[in-house]
């Protein structure tokens, strides 16, 4: 599932390519995905429009496009991607971006067409509707705001971290990376944590977004590639996520893999002698 890391690394490939062209025509193939909009209203106000930026936010990719014209908001939610280069299966392309003048197309593909295409009037607009389901960016946090939201919370701390209106953009492979560097136990209760502790898992977060950013994200099945088409890396070099039974590279210890209340479905990593319960 595309996360921060994975839609940071779409925009980066996304905004040389797209921001500051006029867009010849934009093609709905699956109007199934539109969201508060529809497919030839969409259309038209992407025909000929210039593409003034390219942004993220949380785990929104946004398409400012210049005048009137407005913004495109694209959720690529489980299986949602962008390619400059022809994807591998075209049955799966739910929208395209011609640029005008050229012969270069974007495509937009969702295998399970989980993801969610809307339009928004304004970037105000925009950030209202991202503001009622998400809290603040998780790079962009500050400890005090994250301090006050998980300490409210009797949850475990796991999956608070994951709750996006927490903090928008961690997911389950980053947050278990994150409390293993922050060297605290998933089952935690947040409302449990020192200032000292969230302290150190603030600090952990922005270390393992901005490491698996330069790794171009995480692919553990066919459900994420970047812009051409190539695996992201961070899988490589992680500690946690996919290490069940393996040693700690910390200490040696077994890895745990397990699964806890509140995340159905979702497995969870953690190292019993780096992480105590206690």
């Amino acid at each position: 599932m595309p996360e921060l890391p994975e839609v940071e690394t779409m925009v980066r490939g996304l905004r040389p390519a797209l921001a500051g062209q006029t867009l010849g025509k934009l093609v709905v193939h699956d109007p199934f995905l539109l969201q508060g909009c529809t497919k030839g209203g969409l259309e038209r106000r992407g025909r000929g429009a210039k593409v003034t930026d390219v942004e993220r936010r949380g785990k929104w990719v946004t398409i400012a496009l210049a005048g009137d014209r407005g913004f495109i908001v694209i959720q690529p939610r489980m299986t949602g991607g962008f390619w400059l280069v022809s994807p591998e299966r075209l049955d799966h392309v739910r929208m395209t971006f011609h640029i005008e003048g050229s012969d270069k197309t974007i495509w937009f593909c969702d295998t399970r067409r989980l993801g969610k295409i809307a339009w928004y009037a304004s970037p105000e607009d925009a950030s209202t509707a991202f503001d009622k389901s998400h809290g603040p960016d998780a790079l962009k946090i500050e400890v005090d705001v994250l301090f006050d939201r998980l300490t409210k919370t009797s949850r475990a701390v796991k999956p608070a971290l994951l709750d996006q209106k927490i903090l928008a953009g961690v997911g389950n492979i980053y947050a278990d990376e994150t409390l293993f560097v922050a060297r605290i136990h998933p089952e935690r209760p947040a409302s449990s944590l020192s200032r000292d502790e969230v302290g150190r898992i603030h600090a952990a977060v922005k270390d393992v977004l901005n490491r698996a950013i330069l790794a171009e994200g995480s692919s553990f099945d066919a459900g994420y590639r970047t812009v051409l088409g190539l695996e992201g890396g961070f899988l490589a070099e992680n500690a946690m996520y996919g290490h069940g039974g393996e040693p700690c590279k910390v200490c040696g210890t077994t890895v745990v893999k397990t699964k806890i209340a509140g995340l159905i479905g979702r497995p969870t990593h953690f190292c019993p002698t780096c992480q105590p319960r206690s």
